[in-house]
């Protein structure tokens, strides 16, 4: 099938959903295999792709008009998806053209756009579609890297941003296929799946699906195939940096990781491309980590940055509703990322101090600490105070346990020995829980460890000992600035950021930020709140005006402690 569009013919390069048949509510016991191929439009040398095409094919016969049939999110993760932006939506079935009509859910966290179909579907369903990519920043402001982006000729997204699942939450598998030639000789497709075409090993509901990675085209790769050690990466566009050196610094930190953790292997990708806010960062997804970059990025930092996401694969959350648990294997990442690499060879004893300055500055810093931690999950994505709180704290309070453990064993244990068995029990089968932790620490160090995680949660700060990371290393307060951004920070999560909440004789006021001003363009700033001198660059609008205002995020001063080395020749 080829569709014609003011560029000429193209090759329809599609998603294909196979199941073996039956109607949505049977699916369970008669399909178990969804396969997908994906492609994109042609493009001019030098541009990057523009739409990605798509192609479903699943067994609905049975399903009655106005019955689920598809779905695909307006949000998810506070990214706005591309499920509004679909052009020439096609469906037939073995009766012929079918007409489908869709409703979207009421504003919420994680609404979706529901197709029915206008009368009942005979036989298998074929839906086909384009999917714009605009490339613009995602409108609702801070949010993983899961939009359909692309660069040169390549693109990368979430599953969940723009792939239409069928609307039942009955198991199936997935099988990823790609139709590329129109990008290239050697073009390529890989995913969270594996490289090329993959069949997921097990059956899963839509929901899973929509966390499956995808990156086609002219992409870079290190290794040239996936190593014995499960170990490959994927970029598109052109970093700053030299991506392949990057990666090979990934793989051999990772070789180092599953010594540490005690697995023989495990799959691992990483997928780089650029992000216009917050670039530096990214997410972990199904066993992958997607980061990102920008012209400006520091090698160094991001290889820190690398470094916590791999832990994920090894150290999955705790059972528990997401943001409430996140402080365990956030907390654990941040810990051990920089823990890990130095004890590997990987950074050096000033890259150490650095990275855990920067969490000690940001955590000390922050205004918001002493949130208690089951308010998290309401305001981790308004305000970027408590979004980092999981981060800093559980490294914190981690740090914190491992200087009790060291203290009450003698320094015959640590952390390590508590996190490696609390893991083994896991893969026996043992609970999982927060409650299950806490009975690890008690039986390691005693009710001392109960009160203290009970502190924790509650929002009492951390308070550590100068010799919590070793006899190497000693306090030195630091006098650093709150982050301030000097109104109503919710502004910046909606569909119109309209100022609100200006604070009086904030930075953001002296320099001319007014309350009914308009930003224009989504504001970064987790990174900028772990940085005493970075700007904040608004772009704001009023009365018809467009100006361009910076300041200074920062309030008032406070003390913080800082570690430094108490010699360089010491050794621990």
């Amino acid at each position: 099938m080829a569709w014609t569009s003011r560029a000429g013919k193209r090759m329809v390069a599609g998603v294909w959903l196979a199941l073996a048949g039956g109607s949505g509510a049977a699916l369970a016991g008669q399909a178990d295999v969804v396969a997908v191929v994906l492609g994109a439009d042609a493009v001019a040398k030098g541009e990057p792709v523009k739409v990605a095409t798509v192609s479903v094919r699943m067994p609905a016969s049975g399903v009655q008009a106005g019955a689920p049939l598809l779905r695909l999110p307006l949000v998810t993760s506070n990214v706005k998806t591309s499920a509004e932006d679909l052009r020439e939506l096609q469906a037939r079935d073995d009766k012929g053209p079918l007409a489908l009509s869709y409703r979207d859910d009421a504003p919420g966290p994680a609404p979706y756009r529901r197709w029915v179909a206008e009368r009942a579907v005979q036989g298998p369903l074929h839906v086909s579609y384009a999917v714009p990519i605009g490339n613009v920043p995602n409108p609702r402001g801070a949010a993983p890297p899961l939009e359909l982006r692309s660069e040169g000729a390549a693109f990368s997204g979430a599953t969940g941003a723009f792939l239409v699942l069928p609307d039942h939450d009955e198991p199936y598998r997935l099988k990823l296929d790609w139709n590329l030639s129109s990008l290239g000789e050697g073009a390529l497709g890989v995913s969270t799946l594996g490289v090329g075409s993959r069949l997921a090993p097990a059956a899963g509901p839509s929901k899973g699906w929509e966390s499956v990675f995808v990156m086609g085209g002219q992409v870079g790769r290190e290794p040239a195939s996936p190593a014995p050690d499960g170990f490959f990466a994927a970029w598109q566009g052109q970093p700053a940096f030299d991506a392949r050196a990057l990666m090979r610094w990934t793989h051999q930190l990772y070789d180092y990781y599953l010594g540490f953790f005690k697995t023989p292997s495990a799959t691992y990708n990483v997928f780089l491309r650029s992000n216009p806010i917050n670039p530096g960062g990214g997410v972990e997804i199904g066993n992958s980590f997607v980061g990102t970059f920008d012209q400006h990025t520091d090698v160094d930092e991001f290889k820190v940055t690398l470094a916590h996401e791999m832990v994920h694969t090894f150290v999955q959350p705790i059972d528990g509703e997401g943001l409430e648990t996140s402080w365990f294997n956030e907390g654990i990442a941040v810990y051990y990322a920089r823990l890990l690499a130095l004890r590997a060879g990987k950074i050096s004893r000033a890259d150490f101090l650095a990275d855990l300055n920067s969490t000690a500055a940001r955590y000390y810093t922050n205004i918001k600490n002493t949130t208690p931690n089951a308010d998290i999950p309401a305001r981790f994505w308004p305000d970027t105070r408590v979004r980092v709180l999981p981060y800093d704290r559980g490294a914190l309070y981690f740090a914190q346990l491992n200087d009790e453990i060291v203290l009450a064993s003698k320094g015959k244990r640590s952390l390590d020995d508590l996190l490696l068995a609390f893991l083994d029990a896991r893969r026996g089968g043992q609970p999982s829980t927060q409650e299950a932790w806490v009975d690890a620490v008690v039986r390691e160090i005693g009710e001392k460890g109960r009160s203290q995680f009970a502190a924790m949660m509650r929002g009492q700060p951390i308070v550590l000992r100068a010799q919590a990371f070793g006899p190497c290393y000693r306090i030195e307060e630091a006098t650093l600035r709150r982050y301030e951004l000097g109104f109503t920070p919710d502004v910046l999560i909606q569909p119109r950021r309209i100022v609100q909440g200006l604070v009086p004789g904030s930075a953001a006021e002296k320099a001319g930020i007014r309350n009914g001003d308009e930003i224009l363009k989504p504001v970064p700033q987790d990174a900028i709140q772990g940085d005493q001198k970075a700007l904040l660059r608004l772009q704001v609008g009023r009365a018809g005006k467009v100006m361009d205002i910076s300041y200074l995020p920062r309030g008032e001063t406070v003390a913080v402690p800082q570690w430094v080395e108490t010699s360089t020749s010491c050794v621990q």
